[in-house]
């Protein structure tokens, strides 16, 4: 009876041989590439910046010239931006007189209710008078 799987290097068909010769390869190179880029490390991080300065002043470049290039073509079309509509105005001095302060919407006036002891059937009846302003002193007992 065989097993399957690669646990085994018994009942496998020395297929382990393999897997294993595979992972000591696979470590010899990444120990050699290693050891290669630490050798070389200055160099590509030179070569790094002056990439990186290059794309940068490329896109810097071609920005400048795609601003050019739409102004050149607003003026062939008579396109204006709204830089170009826009005016800037004088600054003026404006006296403003001053005007009393005074409320843009009056406060409510505060209501007090005490229904404290009444009973709930004349509570209702006191807050709604209450709030329709009528007077409640008469009948309803309000203080």
């Amino acid at each position: 009876m065989s097993c399957p799987g690669l646990h085994c290097p018994g009942c496998t068909g020395k297929q382990s041989l393999g897997v294993l010769v595979g992972v000591v390869a696979i470590a010899y190179v990444a120990d050699e590439v290693c050891v290669w880029v630490a050798e070389r490390i200055w160099w590509i991080a030179g070569t790094l910046a002056v990439c990186f300065a290059l794309a940068t002043g490329a896109s810097m470049w071609l920005e400048a010239w795609a601003d050019r290039r739409g102004a050149r073509f607003a003026a062939l079309h008579g396109v204006r931006s709204r830089a170009d509509v826009i005016l800037p105005e004088p600054v003026r001095g404006v006296v403003v007189e001053r005007v009393p302060e005074r409320p843009a919407i009056a406060p409510a006036p505060q209501i007090t209710i005490n229904i404290f002891g009444t009973p709930s059937s004349e509570q209702t009846a006191i807050i709604r008078g209450a709030l329709h302003g009528r007077d409640g002193e008469a009948s309803i007992g309000w203080k």
